[in-house]
This record gives structure tokens, sequence and C-alpha cells, in this order.
């Protein structure tokens, strides 16, 4: 989505109304606060299990994802901000689109003529909107509130969009900090995989590879809609780079073989066929059949 002049004049509209529905709901948003540290803490309960080792574990883990998504449907304030950021056209199909319209270049480069500069009276509307959006951060336990990627992508372009016209340290220090290095045993809180019972770090392990061959950010992306949400995007994921479709296909077609699920191949070749541009289902199926 490549904005032109009158549209980033627009889209700066949108990113402060947005703020003021964020500040504006930010006491009614606090019981999914709690709710999402509820889901939390099943998540690190389901982490400790081995439900592909063991069956006690499996119940249990079945018990717990059961809890969870109870818990999901609970949620309000989370899929309403999703829902106005749709709304507002801030991005089409991936979050980090956000990011690439909101870059301070794109408003404020030396492209920009005369007659299309920020003038002062919105400049003065967008430290104000800085200081909504801190006020939502602080009281919101925002890094928690907003679980998955929109969180992430809007709170960076938020932080270098503001530091073009104000102070933003006081953003910077309520930034969650890379977390420590963690043992074996230890949770670890990235995307809970509700596709099926592997290991989230495993499938990312295993399909690293492509992300070389996806913009920055989409892979992420993609392991979160397709693991966890299980929601195909709206605009397919286009990969790009030296690639062949056979390797491709052949890295869902593994992952496929080694999860030993041999019945459920049809929702294994869905992870390539309504993710991916090119891949059309039949083709794929076929080759799940070799």
């Amino acid at each position: 989505m490549t904005l032109k002049a009158d549209q980033l004049k627009n889209y700066r509209k949108s990113i402060l109304e947005f703020i003021d529905y964020l500040h504006d709901n930010r006491s009614h948003m606090k019981d999914d606060v709690k709710t999402i540290e509820e889901i939390y803490k099943i998540g690190v309960k389901q982490y400790r299990l081995k439900p592909r080792e063991n069956y006690k574990d499996m119940r249990e883990f079945n018990k717990l994802q059961s809890e969870k998504e109870e818990l999901y449907h609970n949620l309000t304030w989370n899929n309403l901000i999703y829902s106005k950021a749709k709304e507002l056209k801030l991005y089409e199909n991936l979050t980090i689109e956000i990011r690439n319209n909101l870059n301070p270049g794109k408003h404020l480069g030396d492209h920009i003529k005369p007659t299309e500069e920020i003038k002062p009276a919105e400049e003065k509307k967008i430290i104000e909107a800085k200081e909504k959006y801190l006020t939502f951060r602080k009281e919101t336990d925002f890094c928690n509130f907003l679980n998955g990627l929109l969180s992430c992508d809007l709170d960076l372009a938020l932080t270098e969009f503001f530091g073009a016209f104000t102070d933003v340290s006081d953003m910077k220090r309520t930034q969650t900090e890379s977390p420590a290095p963690q043992s074996e045993d230890d949770p670890v809180d990235i995307i809970t995989n509700n596709f099926n019972s592997d290991d989230i770090n495993s499938v990312i392990d295993h399909f690293q590879d492509l992300e070389k061959n996806m913009k920055k950010g989409e892979f992420m992306q993609w392991i979160k809609q397709a693991f966890e949400l299980q929601e195909p995007p709206e605009h397919k994921f286009k990969l790009i780079g030296k690639f062949t479709k056979r390797e491709i296909r052949n890295l869902f077609h593994s992952y496929w073989k080694n999860s030993g699920k041999q019945g459920d191949r049809g929702e294994y070749a869905i992870l390539l066929s309504d993710y991916f541009e090119g891949f059309p289902y039949d083709t794929t199926m076929n080759n799940f059949n070799k």
C-alpha cells in the first residue's frame, strides 16, 4: 500500500483517531489485561507438559487448551482494536504496513513540497497524541495487553514518527526489554501453537529457510497466522528472491512427514496453499501424496 501526499495526510489523521480510540477506552481494557495474564499462565503450564510423549500430559494439555480458548472468547478489546485499525485503513493485510506507511521519511522527506508540509497546528496535535499514547501504554500494561504483531509494529512506528517532532525517551523506557537468556526449562512466550502440539520453536526452526524469501517481518506474521490464529490472510504472502517451487513444497511436505500425522495431510497442505501465492491446493496435495 503506497500512499501519495493527500493519502499521507489522511493516514496521519487516521493514526491520531486510532490513538484517541485507545486513550478513550483504556480504562475499559484493563479486564482484558487480566484475562490475557491468565492465558499466559495457562501457556506456562502447557509448556512444561510433554503431550506427545505422555498420555496423562496430553489429557492435561488438552484440558488447559480448552480453558485457554474459553478465555480467548471472553476477550473484548483485543479484537475491537484490530477491527478499529482495519476500519481506519491503517493496514490492509500485514501490520508491518503501519511501519512502512508511518515512516517519517515519507511524511517529512526532502521530496515533500512546501504546500504539503505538516503545519504547526497538526504538529501540535501529533505531540499531544504522543502523550495520549504513552498514557494508554502505561495504564493498560501495553505489551501484555496488545499481544501479537500489531503491538510491536505500532509501537516501533509511533516511536520513530513521534521522535521526528518531540522527545521519545519516555516511550523507549516503557518498551519491553529483550528477555534475558533462558534455560531449557523456562517458558518462552512467543506464539501459541494451536495448530498441533509441536513446540513453536521447533516449528520456527523447521521453516526458518522461508524467512530469506519473505519481506521483513512477514515470516513471523505467517507463523502467527498459521499456527496460532489459524486464519489465512486476505492477501496471500508472496515469496521473493531465489527459490524453486519444488524446494518450498518439499519443506512443507517434510514437516507433514515428520509430524507422524499421516491422515491429516490436507490440514498440513493448506499451511502452504492457503497462505502463499503460486501453490494451489490440488497441486500441493498431489505433492503430499508422493
